[in-house]
């Protein structure tokens, strides 16, 4: 029977065992322990913020962004310098096939990277709609960990297997957000799914909450607190792109949480499934409490999807961050730090004591793990000693950490000369008039060819940009638009895809 099609027969009845609370996953004993690797690069991002006006709503001011700009190489070479130093591998794609069990990586392996667009809120000092979020996720790391996949099985791992996901609203400002933080559009298809798989590049999946599709009868199941009443029990079920893949990778953002402490990796699971409003509250001191709260329910949401997909890393994004009034919005930090580690409990620990540097910096109370409120009236993050003390998915020790500082190295990539075509591609810049791309393909000697195209946001062509097949290891593109004055005041959203070999890459554009 293929594995698949077990976990929809069988997961329930796995799950409702005493599983969670027995011998720990494969995984799980291979990731206790795990090193920490966190590398840092001064240049990677420009962050210019301001004191705000506006009240969240736990009446915290937040900070104004004013400017935020990433540097996609930058980015890349520390998410692959991370996965190096962890595994101890030479090269990319060696390091990221050691990630997974043996003999469980081939050409049909499928993988999922959870994201996390959770953030804004409705009266906000900052227009997310139309100003890149520093703490939201971004389309530069993701497209590192995507070109270090594809570099599994000497280049031949297929792109078309990896879907980048998270939980958003079709419906509202929020359905705007993936699009500001650099990711291609997603059209909602006739049954109302948002996928878009196209050949050459990885699937985007953002899971519609009112689509009672995404978690079909037969999904995963498992219970966040049981050992509450029936009533209180927080029943979730697993959304599709999590069973759907066979392997996922975590991508967190560095905040402060108002409910679970800090939100990392393990509060980052929430979005796998349909129910976690049920684990939310600040009334779980109570028994029968209507909400078994995030202190307990979190290290059961890790646990629990790792039994069904397992996770072969964790990565902390603390580029930007947020050390009071998260998860949504508040005041800010700027660290220009990718952490990695295999261990959850490790890497949310190092997120803990983060947020506290800087909390302790802006003359806040440290967020502690023992259970209830520190001084500031902040719940504590006791969700990480319980992962310890009842259900051993990690270990806190913070005593094996590998810094690395990469401010000083050049900026270019390094890409290797495997089976099939490496290519890069840069942000869009305006220069003398015109849209710049910059190409980088590997130094094979290959012949290239390259297509490249503008959509608008409906997908419709609007322009076919001009291209030759070439053996250069580097072109650039330009493409002049011509837009009325009525056009441009609109600010209208374009993007740029380019195929190299067969292999997509698109590039957000804002008039």
């Amino acid at each position: 029977m293929k594995r698949r099609a077990f976990l929809r027969g069988s997961t329930q009845a796995m799950l409702g065992s005493t599983l969670f609370y027995g011998t720990p996953h494969f995984l799980f004993n291979s990731s206790l322990g795990s090193p920490i690797v966190s590398i840092y690069d001064r240049q990677a991002t420009a962050l210019n913020t301001a004191p705000g006006t506006v009240p969240n709503n736990d009446r915290v001011i937040v900070d104004m962004i004013r400017q935020f700009g990433v540097d996609r190489i930058r980015v890349s070479n520390m998410m692959d310098t991370a996965v190096m130093r962890l595994t101890g591998k030479p090269a990319v794609g060696k390091a990221w096939e050691s990630l997974f069990p043996a003999d469980k990586l081939n050409e049909h392996t499928k993988v999922s990277i959870k994201i996390n667009l959770s953030y804004g809120e409705h009266a906000e000092e900052n227009n997310w709609t139309s100003t890149t979020c520093p703490f939201g996720p971004k389309v530069a790391l993701s497209d590192a960990i995507v070109h270090g996949l594809t570099q599994m099985l000497d280049g031949n791992f297929p792109i078309e297997n990896i879907t980048i996901f998270d939980t958003i609203y079709s419906a509202g400002s929020r359905r705007e957000y993936p699009l500001v933080q650099g990711y291609r559009p997603v059209q909602g298809d006739q049954n109302d799914f948002y996928i878009d798989r196209p050949q050459g590049t990885y699937g985007l999946h953002w899971v519609n909450p009112r689509n009672k599709g995404e978690v079909p009868e037969g999904a995963p199941e498992f219970t966040a607190a049981p050992e509450y009443p029936e009533e209180y029990k927080a029943h979730q079920r697993v959304k599709r792109p999590v069973y759907e893949n066979d392997f996922m990778i975590n991508v967190a953002i560095a905040k402060d949480h108002r409910e679970a402490g800090v939100t990392g990796v393990m509060k980052n699971n929430y979005g796998c499934t349909d129910n976690p409003v049920g684990t939310h509250g600040s009334t779980w001191r109570r028994l029968d409490s209507p909400y078994p709260g995030t202190r307990l329910c979190v290290p059961v949401f890790y646990k629990s999807l790792n039994e069904i997909t397992p996770c072969i890393l964790n990565i902390m994004d603390a580029l930007v961050g947020v050390y009071h009034g998260g998860p949504l919005a508040g005041k800010v930090f700027h660290t220009n730090t990718i952490t990695v580690s295999k261990d959850p409990v490790a890497i949310d620990t190092y997120l803990l004591d983060l947020v506290n540097e800087h909390r302790k910096k802006n003359g806040y109370a440290p967020i502690l793990t023992k259970d209830g409120k520190n001084e500031d009236g902040h719940l504590n993050a006791s969700f990480l000693r319980i992962s310890t003390e009842r259900h051993e998915i990690g270990n806190a020790s913070q005593n094996n950490i590998d810094r690395i500082d990469l401010s000083t190295q050049s900026v270019q990539y390094d890409l290797p000369v495997l089976d099939r075509t490496q290519s890069r591609l840069s942000d869009v810049v305006n220069r003398n008039g015109a849209l710049r791309l910059q190409l980088i393909t590997d130094k094979s000697g290959r012949k290239h060819s390259i297509e490249s195209w503008v959509e608008d946001m409906e997908q419709n062509v609007v322009k076919k940009i001009r291209t030759k097949d070439t053996h250069s290891n580097q072109m650039e593109l330009k493409w002049k638009p011509h837009l009325s004055r009525k056009k441009r005041e609109a600010h209208p959203r374009f993007v740029w895809h380019t195929e190299i070999d067969g292999i997509r890459h698109s590039r957000m554009i804002n008039i």
